[in-house]
């Protein structure tokens, strides 16, 4: 049976950069670890993710590494 772990990480959006070119590029470097976004959470949805200000609470998981 896979088991799974979870964490929550704030991706905090930086004014100057595109939020969308920002989000990418933090699940590139979770991803480079394992993890993989399940959810966006707070008031955001890919399409309003533009115009959102301050971050964006993201929700990651990975399977359980059993070594």
């Amino acid at each position: 049976m896979k088991t799974y772990e979870y964490r929550i990480e704030f991706l905090k959006l930086t004014t100057g950069k595109k939020n969308e070119t920002q989000l990418l590029d933090a699940l590139n470097a979770f991803g480079k670890d394992g993890w993989r976004l399940n959810r966006l959470s707070g008031e955001v949805s890919l399409r309003t993710l533009a115009s959102v200000k301050g971050g964006v609470n993201l929700l990651l998981e990975r399977e359980s590494r059993t070594d």
